[in-house]
């Protein structure tokens, strides 16, 4: 992983060291929060699909940036936030720890398919951010600790080194708004080779019946033995990568449901019932694809019952900033989502970033007196007038 920001810079730092300096968590010790994750994954993909249209999210980035965000939230704002992520049932620190147990597993875990997950908050340096907000960044989430820079491109440079090059802009790389006062980014990268490749030559264009009628596409093709299942309503099949360690679902229904009915209302649950489970040897056709998307998530989260922690007067992320320090209200201005994957006949390379943008309710009206002024003293009880005056010239 190559973190790099304008200001702070780690090229040599190494995602995969040989040794890892810590012990991988049982898996088993982590399905509380990934059951979690996957609830929420088919909650927010079903909000956000459209039946003729592309779409391709990383659950699991947007959860990871909102987590971050939900660690300094208090109050309603948090009860909300937790409701929506499926963390109601969990302390925080247990969730801090597996949080960390999750990520930790997911880059470590396979010797031959490559995952980097990388954390940064990017923080207004006047903005009194509690310490213990950001030690636990750190900690836990293995945050990168940065100052906000003036422009939008350093976030965008750090978002492009930690997803491989995939993804060139998640937010405006414009000056940044001075009501801004912190990034909360998450980026994942992965890349597996299937188990066993597709045969180049055996690519052919072949007709694929699409929502806006059909066209022509690359369709992959192998006769291998695969986990698939093919019932009246759908077809399903699991491709592996190298050592089984990741999986490929795919799901067609065959009869007349759009996609979006498809996983309307599923949880983890669901999903796990739904994986093919024969296995037989088949002959598997499927497309080579490449697909980019670049997402708002704020109007689909407020469909998730997430209200309070974008409202710029009853958010209450009190465990992130000393609000009486600051002596004005933040909140959550914008989600914002960039992914990328292409799938073909080695395997898949797949990315994503999440940000999420922490705003002040409003700026401080500046009052700059710089010119000719009049000024007075005065005891207010009696209204006594002790001194007035008035300054011309500063320097006389």
């Amino acid at each position: 992983m190559i973190i790099g920001f304008g200001i702070f810079y780690l090229a040599d730092y190494d995602p995969f060291p040989e040794e890892a300096e810590f012990e991988l968590r049982d898996p088993e010790e982590l399905t509380e929060l990934s059951s979690a994750m996957t609830d929420f994954s088919f909650d927010s993909f079903s909000r956000i699909a459209e039946e003729d249209e592309n779409l391709f999210i990383s659950p699991y980035s947007i959860h990871a940036a909102l987590t971050m965000a939900y660690r300094g939230a208090d109050g309603e704002t948090a009860e909300e936030m937790a409701a929506v992520l499926g963390l109601t049932e969990m302390e925080l620190e247990r969730l801090m720890e597996d949080s960390l147990g999750l990520k930790q597993y997911l880059e470590h875990f396979s010797e031959e398919n490559e995952v980097a997950i990388a954390n940064a908050f990017f923080l207004r340096e006047d903005i009194p951010f509690l310490d213990s907000y950001k030690s636990d960044g750190e900690k836990y989430f293995e945050a990168e600790i940065g100052p906000l820079p003036e422009t939008g491109e350093p976030i965008n440079d750090w978002v492009y080194e930690n997803t491989r090059e995939k993804i060139e802009e998640i937010i405006d790389p414009g000056p940044i708004d001075e009501a801004v006062i912190a990034y909360l980014v998450n980026a994942i990268y992965f890349q597996g080779n299937w188990a066993e490749e597709f045969d180049e030559d055996k690519t052919t264009e072949r007709v694929f019946r699409g929502a806006d009628g059909e066209t022509e596409v690359e369709m992959m093709e192998k006769k291998e033995v695969y986990r698939y299942e093919v019932t009246e309503n759908l077809q399903s099949v699991t491709l592996e990568y190298e050592d089984g360690d990741y999986l490929f679902h795919a799901f067609m229904p065959t009869d007349d449901r759009s996609l979006p009915e498809l996983y309307e209302n599923f949880d983890s649950e669901d999903f796990s019932d739904m994986k093919p489970t024969d296995e037989g040897e088949i002959v598997l056709r499927l497309p080579k694809f490449v697909l980019e998307d670049d997402l708002g998530l704020v109007e689909t989260l407020r469909e998730m019952g997430m209200e309070q922690a974008f409202n710029k007067r009853s958010a209450d992320f009190s465990e992130m900033v000393d609000l009486e320090a600051l002596g004005i209200n933040v909140f959550i201005s914008d989600v914002l989502h960039a992914s990328f994957i292409e799938v073909d006949e080695k395997g898949t390379e797949a990315a994503a970033a999440t940000a999420v943008e922490m705003r002040l309710e409003s700026l401080p009206m500046t009052l700059e007196f710089n010119r000719p002024f009049f000024f007075v003293i005065e005891e207010p009880e009696t209204e006594t007038v002790l001194f007035m005056g008035q300054l011309v010239n500063p320097e006389n």
